[in-house]
């Protein structure tokens, strides 16, 4: 009987795990039940003060169970560029291939140490990771920075961790900024942080309308 009730408790110990790991890899997920939903940006405007956005077709190698629609934003005055991504679904499939591994793995290196950062935008704060990464192209250095978080409530956060973190959350979205850092551009990086406090203050009225 003890044995009996040994290998009941292991079978159901071992249920429970492939359960888990079923919903944080996505195992029983398909592509229409995880696509539909609209348009995921479709509250946030194509222009935002003195930036003006354009969206970008879809990228061949994106994850086919998840929403993904990327923007390019350009400023008015300075000609400076933002691009932005924005991901949702399963949080099982949202929460990987993220820029530490994916663009390491397309030929990018890190020239800095990747950390977390703060964004302010009204009376809210987001959390995300930055880092700067460099490629070398026969045509010269493609020189990045990327910042990106994630949310399943309104709330950007940048945790170490985001498959277990986010694995009990029936739906993620991820969101990557990425501008340039030229040598000698004169750009200031605060002009940077201005678009994106406007876009991050344009999401928030999706969720928390006023």
């Amino acid at each position: 009987m003890r044995s009996l009730g040994i290998a009941l408790i292991l079978a159901v110990s071992l249920a429970s795990v492939g359960f888990y790991h079923g919903l944080a890899t996505d195992r029983w997920t398909d592509v229409i039940s995880d696509a539909s939903g609209g348009n995921i940006t479709d509250q946030i405007p194509l222009t935002l003060g003195d930036w003006v956005g354009e969206i970008l077709p879809r990228q061949e190698e994106d994850d086919r169970k998840t929403m993904i629609e990327n923007r390019r934003y350009r400023h008015r005055l300075t000609g400076s560029w933002v691009l932005t991504s924005l991901t949702a679904g399963r949080a099982g499939r949202v929460s990987i291939h993220n820029p530490e591994h994916c663009y390491l793995g397309s030929g990018y290196q890190v020239v800095d140490s990747i950390r977390l950062e703060t964004i302010r935008f009204g009376e809210r704060e987001g959390t995300f990771w930055t880092g700067h990464f460099e490629k070398r192209k026969a045509t010269g250095v493609e020189s990045i920075r990327i910042y990106w978080g994630w949310t399943s409530d309104g709330t950007w956060e940048a945790p170490e961790y985001p498959r277990l973190y986010f694995a009990a959350r029936p739906r993620l979205y991820k969101l990557y900024f990425i501008h340039p850092i030229e040598p000698g551009d004169s750009t200031p990086e605060a002009l940077y942080r201005d678009f994106m406090v406007q876009f991050l203050t344009a999401w928030d009225m999706k969720f928390h309308p006023h």
